[in-house]
């Protein structure tokens, strides 16, 4: 059995130094998730903007600390992971419906078990329980994409945007969590 992992000033202090990069990104992830709402979509244009994202959300992972202070290793690879799978929708982005479907569903079944594991994993930290409701919403959604393979593109830009959205809205909560937690573990 492994010793519990104390989450201290020093950790609350690193995370709270990159609390800017959640922000800009759940801002971006929002402005995303609206216009992949609001605009007629045909499947190429909307696999190159959704590989936009996807970079973006990867780059954001891949500079981010883990919430839970510990390892940056399964950030480094969520990272990469999403960045490739961005850059392969631009570059092959008329790979056709399925593919986009596919694609998407893959990413947010990842992340959400990403997000799961680790609050489970890391109870210790200050709400873990909001990166556990972030998973356990993404899961069942990445799930019904990958589930149906005949997927609408009405489908795809929806849930998508909603995901997108969902997202922002949690990175930016956490931006303002992780700004103020190192004065709320100050000594009394």
């Amino acid at each position: 059995m492994s010793p519990k992992i104390e989450f201290g000033r020093s950790e609350a202090q690193l995370l709270a130094s990159t609390w800017w990069i959640f922000l800009v990104a759940g801002i971006v992830s929002l402005v995303f998730g609206a216009i992949i709402l609001s605009v007629d979509w045909g499947v190429e244009s909307l696999a190159a903007f959704i590989g936009t994202l996807f970079i973006i959300q990867g780059v954001a992972w891949l500079i981010t600390r883990p919430l839970d202070g510990g390892d940056r290793t399964t950030n480094v690879v969520a990272g990469l992971l999403g960045a490739a799978a961005g850059i392969a929708l631009l570059v092959w982005p008329d790979a056709g419906l399925y593919t986009l479907a596919a694609f998407v569903g893959i990413w947010i079944v990842l992340s959400g078990a990403v997000h799961v594991v680790g609050a489970i994993v890391n109870r210790h930290a200050p709400h873990w329980w909001i990166v556990l409701v972030l998973g356990l919403i993404e899961i069942p959604i990445g799930m019904w994409a990958l589930r149906r393979p005949g997927l609408t593109l009405a489908v795809i830009i929806t849930l998508t945007g909603v995901w997108a959205i969902v997202t922002g809205v949690w990175q930016c909560l956490i931006a303002f969590e992780l700004r103020n937690l190192p004065r709320r573990l100050r000594p009394a």
